[in-house]
Order: C-alpha cells, then sequence, then structure tokens
C-alpha cells in the first residue's frame, strides 16, 4: 500500500512536471493534457493547488495565442493535430457536434461517456469547440 502510494505520488508530480516542459515549449495543448492527466492521478488532492493554477496559466496562453485568429484559421490550424482530424473524421462525433449546436444542453448528457467527454476536452482544447 505504502509503495502504491508513492508510485502515484511520483505519477502526479512526473505529469506535473511534463506539463511545465511543455509549457515552456510552447506546446499548450499537450500541457493542458498533461496538466489534466496530474488532476485525474491526484486522488488524494494533494497537488490541487499547483495543477489549478497550471491549467490557468496555460489555458491564459491558449486564449492569448488564439485571441487573433478566425474561426477558420483555428479549425486550420486544430486540424494539424492527427487526433483532432481524427474526431472530426468520426461520423459519431460529427452528430454529437451536430446535436450541440442545435441543443446545447444535449453535449451535458454526453459528457457522461468517459470516451466522448475525453474527445469534447481535446476539442475544447483545440479551439473548435468554444465554451462561454
Amino acid at each position: 500500500m505504502v509503495e502504491d502510494k508513492h508510485l502515484i505520488r511520483n505519477a502526479v508530480k512526473g505529469y506535473i512536471r511534463k506539463s511545465h516542459v511543455l509549457f515552456a515549449m510552447k506546446e499548450y495543448t499537450k500541457a493542458l493534457q498533461a496538466a489534466q492527466e496530474a488532476q485525474d492521478v491526484d486522488t488524494e488532492k494533494k497537488h490541487t493547488r499547483e495543477i489549478t493554477e497550471q491549467i490557468q496559466k496555460i489555458t491564459v496562453e491558449l486564449y492569448n495565442q488564439r485571441a487573433g485568429e478566425s474561426e477558420e484559421e483555428t479549425l486550420q490550424r486544430a486540424m494539424r493535430d492527427p487526433e483532432v482530424a481524427s474526431i472530426m473524421s468520426d461520423p459519431v462525433m460529427q452528430q454529437i457536434l451536430q446535436q450541440a449546436q442545435s441543443e446545447p444542453g444535449a453535449l451535458q448528457d454526453h459528457m457522461k461517456n468517459p470516451g466522448i467527454r475525453a474527445k469534447i476536452q481535446k476539442l475544447v482544447a483545440a479551439g473548435i469547440i468554444k465554451t462561454r
């Protein structure tokens, strides 16, 4: 049991470090993903403040980076990411996105599915889905 806690603590710190490195490399989307992985692994919530601060810092940089982009430029940039391109070409995700445009509340129901939630979060991080 003690070893498990030690491994979890190291995993959390590892994801936090990975997020910091990716942030320094200006890989903000990947840095955000690493910070979110740290948040998922931090079951004891011992690193909540550090993770939250990192996520906020990344979010500000993502916003600043995309502030001058048109929707078309955002889509072009996002589609260069193979994972985003794969999600966007998935017929099920296309249907979910179309439904979300006509019924924004439906997206909340889809977020209950962990696989769909991960894909939607990826699209939000890429700037394709905008939140208010």
